[in-house]
């Protein structure tokens, strides 16, 4: 059975527009409750968007009505909220958060007490259980919360941390104006580094908007700009990280993750030597990966994919090319800030630039992402015939990487090619996407 509502990441969806609205929420609420009846304490967590607060009173107002008590942390980042939900023993973590989209979308991602995301036979368990009635309240409806601290994790990353307060470096971090613009600043000081910093006003609306990581060049741009030796870039919940070097070049998490196994692998720490990516993860670090004789295990899109495959196969290290980056002695949950400071650290440790880190590990093949908004059902599209045929001639080609996915995130097809030819990958895209358009066009 599909899930109707949660995707890959959680619900999402444009606010106060189905399934984003107090009714919704309310018999969420009460749709967890019965799904997992021992849930008595719940911890909440938000980022910057105008609409977080509105959905933080309706859920607490629902579970309210369930006798469920709530606590919150304010404007948090995700994995914050993960780090909490664990270290005071919380039933279950609520994070209210759009992730990387726009400010008009916001929505949720659900945490058990282990501070990691909740399966998805969990998830289909509370669709079953939402029952759609109505409620009476008005929208301005006031609830009081109870407000916590995150300063347990901040104790946690300076003791993890310490060695930093001598690296020298000038760093640039994007904060894309959500949940670790006043967070991460005051870490930054207290660990004493050499830093600025953007991306730290919000004000509801510019979450995300011509900022953080997946507006890579800002951050190539500004740290050339600044002469920088390193550029951060948060996204708007701070569960994933882009880099660029001195030089401007981007770092995505391919390259992240690549430093990241190396590491551990000469130091004797990767256990298994083996490390999780996604199936949307470049050709060239898999080979990289199969020349290194680190063994890699391909997931579905999504990070709850990638814990997935981590746990069956004992692996301490996953990613994504997106930037999540997951740590299995850190809740299992990506976090950018974590990721961020431990690159900071083989920095350090190994007296080089993130030049010299990633330059010479390998050449990514030629890859494209194409979004494309249909008008039918994208599994419709996704389970044609003659479109899987096609996907899969394509793929027998050696060296050549096809994958079309419905969104998790968006009500979108994302296509992704990858061959080591440019002119083979333009080619594959546009005859898919003709074969796309001539069936959204058909129905």
């Amino acid at each position: 059975m599909k899930k109707k509502f949660f995707g890959t990441d959680g619900i999402r969806g444009v606010f106060n527009e189905f399934p984003i609205t107090p009714t919704f929420f309310y018999n969420l609420t009460k749709a967890i409750k019965l799904t997992f009846s021992n849930v008595k304490k719940v911890l909440i967590g938000m980022d910057t968007r105008e609409s977080s607060q509105s959905i933080e009173s309706d859920i607490i107002f629902g579970f309210k009505k369930v006798k469920v008590e709530c606590n919150s942390l304010g404007v948090v980042s995700t994995p914050i909220l993960s780090f909490n939900t664990k270290k005071f023993n919380y039933d279950l973590g609520i994070m209210i958060s759009a992730s990387h989209n726009p400010y008009m979308d916001n929505g949720i991602k659900i945490f058990d007490k282990k501070g990691e995301k909740l399966c998805d036979n969990d998830e289909l368990k509370i669709e079953k259980n939402i029952n759609f009635t109505k409620h009476n309240y008005e929208k301005t409806f006031k609830v009081k919360k109870n407000n916590v601290s995150h300063m347990e994790y901040e104790n946690f990353l300076f003791e993890r941390f310490s060695i930093l307060k001598s690296f020298k470096k000038k760093i640039l971090f994007d904060c894309a104006n959500g949940s670790l613009s006043s967070i991460a600043p005051n870490i930054f000081r207290k660990l004493n580094l050499n830093f600025s910093c953007y991306g730290v006003k919000p004000n509801g609306k510019n979450i995300n908007k011509n900022c953080g990581a997946t507006f890579p060049q800002e951050i190539s741009n500004r740290t050339l700009k600044k002469k920088a030796d390193i550029g951060v870039s948060f996204d708007g919940d701070a569960d994933r990280v882009i880099f660029c070097d001195e030089k401007g070049e981007i770092v995505d998490g391919d390259y992240i993750l690549a430093i990241l196994a190396l590491f551990y692998k000469n130091k004797k720490k990767l256990i298994n030597d083996s490390v999780v990516s996604t199936k949307m993860s470049n050709l060239g670090m898999r080979n990289f990966f199969s020349k290194e004789k680190i063994k890699f295990y391909l997931s579905d899109v999504g990070d709850r994919y990638v814990v997935e495959l981590m746990k069956k196969n004992r692996c301490i290290l996953g990613g994504e090319q997106s930037g999540h980056i997951i740590f299995s002695d850190n809740s299992f949950c990506g976090d950018g800030l974590f990721t961020a400071l431990t690159i900071l650290e083989i920095i350090n440790e190994s007296n080089s630039s993130l030049s010299d880190l990633h330059e010479n590990l390998f050449d990514k093949f030629p890859q494209q992402l194409v979004n494309y908004r249909v008008s039918i059902d994208p599994n419709i599209v996704i389970q044609d015939r003659k479109i899987n045929a096609l996907l899969n001639n394509y793929s027998k080609i050696n060296n050549c990487d096809v994958l079309l996915r419905k969104s998790g995130t968006e009500n979108l097809l994302r296509l992704m090619v990858q061959a080591e030819s440019r002119n083979l990958v333009a080619e594959v895209v546009k005859e898919v996407l003709i074969e796309i358009q001539k069936l959204d066009e058909k129905r």
